[in-house]
């Protein structure tokens, strides 16, 4: 139950975007062209519509990290689920100084990577972006 209430929250937000960005992509001009060219609807869809938008999507997650951490702490605490987000309520209560700033410094390091590894991802949906 705590995983799928913090899936819930996360992924209906991705499909609303993700769904208005591939109806925005398959009106494009390139989208046309490969179905003009005789490629079938799946290779046109996952060969050319959904790399492009994906990228959106991937940006919206990227952000989504901290709001699944933060999350995560209400939801174990709620469900009583041991994890990361209890563990920090508790030395919260307990005054537990050391360990809630380890804590912080824990999840802020998982959200610059994740958001350093959304960035890179970006490179593999669409080659005409390059980090020099």
């Amino acid at each position: 139950m705590p995983g799928l209430t913090l899936g819930f929250f996360t992924t209906a937000p991705l499909m609303r975007l993700m769904r208005s960005s591939m109806l925005e992509v398959l009106n494009k001009d390139y989208v046309r062209t490969a179905r003009a060219k005789g490629l079938t609807n799946k290779i046109v869809i996952f060969k050319h519509a959904l790399r492009n938008a994906a990228i959106p999507a991937i940006t919206v997650f990227g952000m989504q990290i901290g709001v699944m951490l933060g999350g995560a702490v209400l939801t174990e605490t709620i469900f009583s689920w041991p994890g990361m987000g209890r563990f920090v309520v508790q030395a919260i209560y307990n005054r537990d100084f050391p360990t809630i700033r380890a804590s912080v410094i824990v999840f802020a390091v998982l959200i610059i990577i994740v958001n350093f590894l959304t960035d890179l991802s970006y490179v593999f949906l669409n080659p005409q972006i390059r980090y020099d």
